[in-house]
């Protein structure tokens, strides 16, 4: 299920169903009856979290090769080599874990035409994207995405105007 998951991902995943795993063992031994109000109460929070964490509901990562980005089966594959700017826009979304900023992606096919894409908070593939844009077309006018792993796992990323 989780074998297309980037490393960190699966150690961060793994340290969530430890928690998770843990607090249910405590709660357990501590409560009257396994089917207490409490016991559920906290379990079901922790059991959706998982089960939606390891179907890959926080996992979305951008689909890109050196040649061309894949936005839908609706389009056509976008060339790389036509992408003219990749900025961050002033709206945000809510897109079930936090709020996060919406990109604009301009590229040029008989006409200038935009691309509004909500990179994955969880893992570096915008940021991979944009590094591969930058190798097929030096010119693109592209702002700052950096992501970066805390203690080898644990996922955040920043972002700024060019």
């Amino acid at each position: 299920m989780m074998k297309s998951y980037p490393e960190h991902f699966k150690k961060l995943f793994g340290l969530i169903a430890l928690m998770a795993l843990i607090f249910a063992g405590f709660e357990t031994y501590s409560s009257n009856s396994l089917w207490s109000f409490k016991t559920v109460g906290f379990l079901f929070p922790f059991v959706f979290i998982l089960i939606a964490y390891g179907s890959g509901f926080f996992y979305q990562p951008i689909d890109f090769d050196s040649k061309f980005l894949y936005v839908d089966s609706s389009r056509k594959p976008v060339p790389l080599s036509s992408i003219q700017s990749i900025k961050l826009t002033a709206s945000a979304r809510n897109i079930g874990y936090g709020w996060q900023r919406d990109w604009q992606v301009i590229y040029l096919t008989d006409k200038l035409e935009p691309i509004r894409i909500t990179p994955s908070v969880m893992e570096d593939s915008f940021e991979r994207f944009i590094e591969a844009v930058k190798k097929a077309n030096p010119s693109v006018d592209a702002d700052i995405f950096e992501f970066t792993l805390y203690f080898g796992f644990l996922p955040s990323v920043s972002w700024k105007p060019n």
